[in-house]
Parts: C-alpha cells; structure tokens; sequence
C-alpha cells in the first residue's frame, strides 16, 4: 500500500494544479492540467516510494535538504509532468524512474552510515570572527560599487533593480552570494539560536542589504523562514511531527491559492510567488529540459565551467552567444522568450547533460555530497545545522550542484564544519 506521504503530496499538487493558470504560469509553458486514471496511479506510486526510504532518514539534521527536494523538485516535477501531455507516462516514465532510484539510492547509503546522535557543537569564536570579517568585506566591496542605486523594490520595479544590481565581475557575483547565503544566513541563525543579540542584527541587516541590491525576494523572506523553522524545531523536537507540520501547512497554502486567488488579489501574489515560482516552476523545468535537450542534443556537461574549458562546444550550440547559459537558451529556443530558466541540478546537471541516464549520475553525486555532509556534521547542534543549511538546500532547487558548491558555499560549509571540530593553539616560540 502506498503510504499517507506519497498519498497526500499527490492530492497537494493536483489541487495545486488549480491554482498554476490564475496565478499566471502560463506563461511558462504549463498545459490544461486534465487527470487520466493510468498516470494518477503512476504519481502516487512514485512518491510513495520515495517517501517509504525517505521516513527513516528525517532523524539526522540534513534532513532539511530532503525535504527541500521533496516538496520544491521531486513531487512536482512528477505531478506536472503526468498531468501536461496524454502521452506523459511513456514519455517521462525513464526520468522518473531513474530520478526515484537515484534517490532511494541516496536514502539507503544516508541511512546506512548515519549515527543518531544529539550534538551540541556550536561555532567557535573563529568562525564567528571569519563570518563577521567576510561579511564586512562583502558589504565595502558592494555598498561601494551599488552605493548609488540602493533601493527597496515595489512588484513593478523588481526587474529593473536586478539589472542594476547585476554583477560586474566574478569577484562581485562572490560577495553577492557568499553575502546572502552564507555569512548572513550563518551570523543569523548563531544569533537566533544562542541568544548573541550583535550577530543576530548583523546577519538580517545583510539580508536587508542584498535585497536593496538584488531585490530577490527569496533573501528577503530568508530570515523569517529561518525564524519559523528554529522557532519550530525547538518547540516540537526532531521527530516527524514536525514533517507532518510542514507538509500540512504547505497543502493549506496550495489550497488557499487554488481556491480564493481568483477573488483575492493578495492570494494571487501569493500564489505567483509561493506556488508557480516556488513549486510549479522548478517541477514544470524538469521535464521542459527533457523536452528540450533530448531533441536539440545533451550538453555532456560542457555547460560547466571547468568541464567546458577541457571539451568542446557541442554543435547544436556551438554558435549560439548564450552559451554557456544553457536557462536562457532554453527560454529563447523552447519559449521563444528572452529569460533565465534556471532549474534544479537534475534538470541542469542531469537531464541537460547526459538525459535519462544523466539523472542517475547526478543522484550518486548527490548522495556522495550527503555522505560527506553527514560525516562532518555528527557532533553539531541540529537546530544550528538546520538553520545554516536550508538556504543552501533551497539554492539546489533552483541551480547547479556544482555551482551550490562553489559559488553558494557547499564546500566552504563542509569544510567550516569539519575544521571547527579541532581547537587550534597559536603558540610563540
């Protein structure tokens, strides 16, 4: 029998899929969303399977990532797919089949060498020291080059604040991320959690401060998504209550927009944000770079920077300016606009690179990173691992896992982790 997750993440997005043409995703390709007997059986059973491996892995902190992909790629991806073509089942059935496995396969090797064990491991003075220095490096650095153009961005100015605040070089690009997703979101959560009042000011004020650059809304609701999941685990523990009450409040946030966005302007805002950006969106990419990439040709990778200066340019790309934004060749190509489809890395890393097969290779890697990431992590306190990791759990739903691991700090957090176990003495001889 299919169990209650499987289950209930079926009915979620289905009646998600009420909400997608009022809240304006049809712009991003989405069909006339009709349910056919044959592929509701095939969307519940893949979840369900998932889900079955998925349970007994939520006792270790880095849970938050599985979570992230559940409910922001896995499901959806699946339920749009199944629910946009007649021919969907034959059509998608080997990417999903390979995206299942290739997650189960993550679960089991997780679960097999995890050790459930409460931490109290809390950053040392010298990583708080080094967050506190990298941050003000990045705010001289930024406030001197945007300076200027600082601004909090109403909806109707949005596009216009992130063409100004654009990055003007590799080095910029760094301080804007590292800034917004790993110093802020690390000075934040050590504040929150152990009551440092100084850290906790800081690290929303550079939240504050990339939104007025970037104006991404996601850095903006950052710390208050942060807030709620501390606030959460430190009242109701570790167990699977809290991911029933995750999952819960997601399905009343899907059927409030399905049912009353119609009627409400701010539940359409909403519902444009939380639902077709958030859920729709990176689900409807998945099988958008399948459709895309199967026909034009895989990219083997090349898209990827330090891949790409070892091999050459497949031909179907090679002469196109774009290159090596593969988002925006799909934009221009599939939906003949000028944008950055940005996706998940099973859609940038696997389904673009290798299709079907792609998938699978890029879940081991993945597993490979969660292997490392859960050796490093044993002895930490959880509710800090949580805090500092969501925002790079949610970065991987919509980017490259390489690019999550050098540019968003995926190896810089396992390294601060694994380093801050040893207590280092300076001594003079």
């Amino acid at each position: 029998m299919v169990d209650f997750l499987g289950v209930g993440l079926w009915g979620r997005y289905c009646l998600g899929a009420r909400a997608v043409p009022c809240c304006g995703a049809s712009i991003l390709g989405v069909q006339s969303t009709r349910v056919w007997r044959g592929r509701t059986v095939s969307s519940v059973h893949f979840p369900g399977m998932y889900s079955r491996f998925l349970a007994a892995a939520l006792s270790e902190a880095i849970f938050i990532i599985y979570l992230c992909h559940l409910f922001f790629v896995y499901v959806p991806s699946l339920i749009v797919a199944m629910l946009n073509y007649n021919d969907s089942l034959a059509r998608y059935f080997w990417l999903f089949f390979n995206f299942s496995l290739g997650i189960v396969i993550c679960c089991i090797a997780v679960r097999a060498v995890a050790v459930s064990e409460q931490g109290a491991k809390r950053p040392s003075s010298l990583v708080i020291s080094g967050f506190l220095a990298g941050a003000a490096i990045c705010f001289i650095t930024l406030y001197s080059t945007y300076g200027a153009i600082l601004s909090f961005s109403g909806l109707d100015q949005i596009y216009q604040q992130r063409e100004a605040g654009a990055a003007t070089s590799l080095f910029i690009g760094y301080c804007q991320v590292y800034l917004a997703y790993v110093f802020s979101p690390g000075l934040f959560a050590t504040g929150l959690i152990y009551k440092r009042f100084f850290l906790l000011f800081v690290g929303f004020c550079g939240f504050v401060f990339m939104y007025m650059i970037t104006a991404e809304r996601t850095v903006l609701l950052l710390p208050f998504v942060i807030t709620v999941l501390v606030m959460m685990f430190r009242w109701r523990g570790f167990g699977a209550r809290n991911t029933r009450g995750l999952f819960i409040a997601g399905v009343l946030m899907v059927a409030l927009v399905a049912l009353f966005s119609e009627s409400s302007g701010f539940l359409n805002q909403i519902g444009f944000y939380f639902f077709t950006r958030l859920i729709a969106g990176p689900g409807l990419l998945v099988s958008q770079y399948y459709d895309f990439f199967s026909v034009e040709g895989y990219t083997q990778w090349a898209h990827i920077s330090v891949i790409g200066s070892l091999v050459d340019i497949p031909a179907a790309y090679a002469g196109d300016d774009k290159w090596p934004a593969i988002g925006k060749i799909l934009a221009e190509r599939l939906l003949g606009i000028q944008s950055q489809s940005n996706a998940s890395f099973i859609a940038t890393d696997g389904v673009a690179g290798f299709g079907n097969v792609g998938v699978l290779i890029i879940c081991l890697l993945y597993t490979l990173w969660m292997l490392v990431l859960d050796r490093v992590s044993r002895g930490w306190d959880k509710l800090f691992l949580i805090a500092v990791l969501f925002p790079l759990a949610f970065v991987t739903t919509n980017g490259s896992i390489f690019t999550a691991l050098t540019s968003f700090g995926g190896a810089l957090w396992i390294l601060v982790l694994w380093l801050d176990k040893f207590r280092f003495r300076f001594v003079r001889r």
